[in-house]
């Protein structure tokens, strides 16, 4: 394992690019629109980071139940502080602390793209073991394959050049949809293994892991809904546990 210090600025609010606090900000609010129509009384924030969409979320259900799971000791804590004043939420770094069968909401943002394999089966596994059946979860990931990687792989070698995500050959392997599969790796906390770069990942295989232990309710594209994938730089999927 290729051990490299998480950049927890590219995990929050609080990135130097104005333009990344935009994109951030959208995101929130693309997720939080894809579930407004329910009403759940317990919320999980699968990955929750510095707790800013359990924030918004404890706005829109002011009566549910809040938590934000967040396994990095570092974000846990800016979590902590962003979520004292709201009294329905909590935070939890481990997730023997979620509730089995008793969700009835479950956001997962920002997350997949930086799981390795195993992570990944593991919180889709999770994820189903926290939802009760028939409940559902929003899961949004970035487009990493195709036109947007190229676009995103520019504004990186602009901003960082040569980092890894910036370098021209994983920019081209990404833009043609063949990623590089090995990719720097970390850890985020003891044991949990953590890509901190973006690019690498391909949303494609995750969508049929996800296909074979949820089922899909809805999937879109952002920041274009009605145009696909290649002309989107995110996508989102609404899922729910079977019954």
């Amino acid at each position: 394992m290729n051990v490299i210090g998480p950049n927890y600025a590219a995990l929050t609010r609080d990135d130097p690019s104005p333009l990344k606090r935009v994109v951030h900000g959208r995101r929130l609010a693309h997720a939080l629109a894809m579930a407004r129509h329910l009403a759940p009384r317990v919320i999980v924030d699968y990955g929750g980071g510095d707790g800013a969409l359990c924030q918004f979320a404890a706005e829109y259900w002011p009566r549910a139940r809040i938590i934000c799971f967040e396994p990095s000791p570092h974000l846990a804590s800016e979590a902590r502080v962003l979520l004292a004043g709201v009294p329905q939420a909590q935070v939890v770094g481990d997730e023997a602390a979620l509730p089995s069968g008793k969700v009835d909401l479950v956001f997962c943002t920002e997350v997949f793209e930086h799981l390795p394999p195993a992570e990944t089966s593991r919180a889709i596994e999770e994820i189903a073991r926290i939802l009760r059946p028939g409940a559902q979860a929003v899961i949004g990931v970035p487009i990493e394959v195709g036109p947007p990687a190229l676009a995103k792989g520019l504004f990186r070698a602009w901003r960082r050049p040569g980092d890894f995500d910036a370098r021209p050959q994983v920019v081209a392997r990404s833009l043609v949809g063949q990623p590089p599969r090995r990719r720097p790796t970390t850890e985020i906390s003891p044991g949990r293994a953590y890509f901190p770069h973006h690019a690498g990942f391909d949303h494609r295989p995750l969508f049929r892991a996800i296909a074979a232990r949820l089922v899909l309710e809805r999937r879109t594209g952002s920041p274009f809904p009605v145009l696909p994938d290649w002309l989107n730089s995110e996508v989102y999927l609404r899922v729910r546990r079977r019954a």
